[in-house]
């Protein structure tokens, strides 16, 4: 369990009661079942939305990004003027059967060019980047128990904040050893140190938890190699378990493409694609699975122009991906224009954060 999410949890006015009641059970009749299950897979380093869903008709695409601009005799056509990247294509099924959706011009306007603040702006849902992250203040609202699971291997800030524990799990610690926790009466009469310790133990006891009720993949099932397939898998044994948190994280890094564009984004593209054909494919041949919705995003997209490194730099509005069944809106919003761009020369977002994060749990109900 992360330090801040100790922290976080420990300045909570109501974490101290929710431990006293017995919230966080170590399993049997009271573990928390989830009916349906929100996946959010960040994208880490400013994923180039104007090569993932092309703009191929525009001709200010290819005169913007002479090297860059994906062929048009390659690209996957989608619906009139826009084009998938062809790294992308193990998707295309999903597409087709209405399980693939598209979030177009999401971005905050102006947003800050640092990595460090734009994840934190995503995080928290809010352009001052301060608060409690937004999944967190989502389950605080709706009163759900969570807890939130990340199995990235930095946590997840959007999880942090609120009532709920914000856990950490990964392929590598199911295979460590399991620790045995802490007693809170190690503390003595330090008051502060014995809520930490109780936190850090209901913590433990839930990570046990999800250890033993972990199930196995489904037979034959072919898991990608990379450490985002590894996350796949162990998110496929967790929903398969029937006692899944009702949020899961997934990460993959890789996108600040500043130079040689062309190979290392589709080299990211490729592993999201099979990875995410994977766990569709898992989720298929699991008895009596939650519904599951996923949510890729990622904390800024492209400039419009490529640079002299035949890559991009830091931009701002990007796609975001949804996977689900039957998405009743296959794209949601509109695709920027690239004629009508702010003073920086960036592309105007249409979609804010917040707006996206809305739609997203009214279709979820976290």
């Amino acid at each position: 369990m992360k330090r801040r999410s100790l922290l976080s949890l420990l300045l909570a006015s109501s974490a101290g009661a929710a431990l006293a009641g017995g919230r966080w059970s170590s399993g049997g009749a009271g573990s928390p079942r989830s009916r349906s299950v929100l996946v959010l897979l960040e994208l880490r380093g400013g994923n180039d939305g104007l090569n993932t869903l092309a703009p191929i008709a525009d001709p200010l695409y290819r005169q913007a990004r002479p090297t860059l601009a994906l062929d048009g005799g390659e690209a996957l056509p989608l619906v009139a003027g826009l084009a998938l990247h062809p790294a992308l294509a193990p998707l295309l099924p999903l597409w087709q059967s209405q399980r693939l959706a598209f979030a177009l011009g999401v971005g905050w306007p102006r947003p800050n060019r640092s990595h460090f603040k734009a994840a934190d702006q995503w995080a928290t849902a809010s352009p001052s980047g301060e608060g409690s992250g937004w999944l967190a203040a989502a389950l605080d609202q709706r009163q759900q128990p969570g807890p939130l699971l990340a199995l990235g291997p930095a946590g997840c800030p959007a999880m942090e904040g609120g009532k709920a524990l914000a856990l950490q799990l990964s392929s590598a610690e199911l295979r460590g050893r399991q620790g045995a926790g802490f007693d809170p009466a190690e503390a003595g009469a330090n008051a502060v140190l014995r809520q930490m310790l109780a936190l850090e133990q209901a913590g433990m006891q839930q990570l046990q938890r999800l250890r033993r009720e972990l199930a196995p993949l489904p037979p034959g099932l072919a898991i990608p190699r990379g450490a985002l397939g590894q996350q796949v898998a162990l998110a496929l044994r967790l929903i398969g378990s029937g006692a899944c948190p009702p949020v899961l994280q997934l990460a993959q890094g890789g996108y600040d493409t500043h130079v040689g564009q062309a190979v290392r984004h589709g080299r990211v593209l490729s592993e999201l694609a099979t990875a995410l054909a994977a766990l569709t494919t898992g989720l298929e041949r699991l008895p009596n699975r939650p519904a599951v919705t996923l949510l890729a995003v990622s904390e800024f997209g492209r400039r419009l122009r490529e640079n002299g490194s035949r890559g991009t730099d830091h931009g701002s509005a990007s796609v975001a991906l949804l996977l689900g069944e039957q998405l009743p809106n296959r794209l949601i919003g509109r695709y920027p224009s690239l004629s009508d761009l702010d003073e920086r020369g960036d592309l105007i977002p249409s979609l804010s954060p917040p707006d996206l994060y809305r739609q997203v749990l009214q279709r979820v109900g976290v």
